[in-house]
């Protein structure tokens, strides 16, 4: 890949992901319900942030949803990306959490502001290290 097509590509992956983000936090903000949902698209934003920086440093990964496993594969490339390695294990788990209701008790509001929170922390990292 052309590192224009990939900074295309990325874009196209961060676009995705501020989608995801926007419409957690307007969901949080201006619903206040659906916390399992918010959490979710938490994840989704942060896991699309995570591919688009290794699309954006010309790097494969597995179709997979695992934040920490992406994590790592950004770590290879900057090891700063470590220091959110507990934060991904916590996100990761909202991706089950919406598909497995019978196993993972559902998430409230504190767990929706958690993750807010993190994915923001994330997602700006990210942008900090592409500009």
């Amino acid at each position: 890949m052309k590192q224009e097509n990939n900074k295309k590509l990325s874009r196209e992956w961060f676009d995705i992901g501020d989608n995801e983000l926007g419409f957690a936090q307007a969901g949080f903000e201006e619903l206040e319900a659906f916390y399992p949902q918010i959490c979710f698209q938490c994840q989704q934003a942060v896991e699309k942030y995570l591919k688009g920086f290794l699309v954006y440093n010309k790097r494969r990964f597995p179709k997979i949803h695992d934040l920490a496993q992406l994590l790592r594969l950004c770590a290879k490339i900057d090891k700063s990306f470590l220091k959110f390695l507990e934060e991904t294990d916590i996100l990761s788990q909202y991706y089950l959490v919406s598909r497995y209701p019978l196993e993972y008790p559902p998430a409230r509001k504190e767990q929706a502001k958690e993750a807010l929170d993190i994915s923001t922390n994330i997602i700006n990292f990210i942008r900090e290290k592409i500009t």
